[in-house]
């Protein structure tokens, strides 16, 4: 079950460290994923709605096609901000290789 406890700003902060590519703005986390091709990007994608159905945590994320990137921002709306199931959705999403 998703932990949906509101983390103060210095344990996000903490937590962060250890999450490469993420970054905190406020109440959400978010990581820009910039991808060398189609094949990749298809391949992130994939692996973000597979990570959104397991983790049942839904992102907001965008596609710029033009830079090959993806950004993905995570927040707890009902918590009012990041939790210890945004952390747990980062690395979950972090653990994607290309080529996976």
């Amino acid at each position: 079950m998703e932990d949906k406890t509101q983390l103060t700003t210095d344990q996000v902060d903490d937590e962060l460290t250890s999450l490469v590519g993420w970054t905190r703005n406020g109440t959400l986390i978010q990581r820009h994923v910039e991808l060398a091709n189609f094949k990749d990007i298809t391949g992130f994608l994939q692996h973000l709605i597979g990570t959104i159905a397991a983790q049942n945590h839904h992102p907001d994320f965008s596609l710029d096609t033009g830079t090959r990137t993806v950004a993905v921002s995570v927040t707890t709306h009902s918590a009012g901000g990041i939790t210890r199931a945004d952390l747990d959705f980062a690395a979950a999403l972090n653990a994607w290789e290309p080529g996976d």
